[in-house]
């Protein structure tokens, strides 16, 4: 038995299409860099060396080779309560 059929998890990995994944970069002057470089979409900076970013798996892939980035992972969201939060950020107050 797999771990994902243990907790009932649904695993789902597909080329196609684009994702949601965090970057945090070694190196806060490389973070815009790196997401055009790859084709990729800042959704939300979270802080100078973290971001929320949509981009395709393989960019994903290509990405987590590279030595200016410390962390990257795919993140999964209700993306309605993500709306509703980045609104509040965005909100004057």
């Amino acid at each position: 038995m797999q771990i994902a059929q243990r907790y009932g998890a649904k695993v789902s990995l597909s080329l196609a299409g684009r994702g949601m994944f965090l970057i945090v970069v070694k190196n806060h002057a490389c973070l815009d860099h790196l997401i055009k470089s790859v084709g990729g979409s800042l959704i939300a900076r979270l802080n100078a060396n973290r971001a929320l970013v949509v981009m395709t798996l393989p960019s994903y892939l290509g990405l987590r080779a590279s030595s200016e980035v410390s962390f990257i992972g795919p993140v999964n969201v209700d993306q309605q309560r993500l709306a509703a939060v980045l609104g509040a950020y965005q909100a004057p107050s």
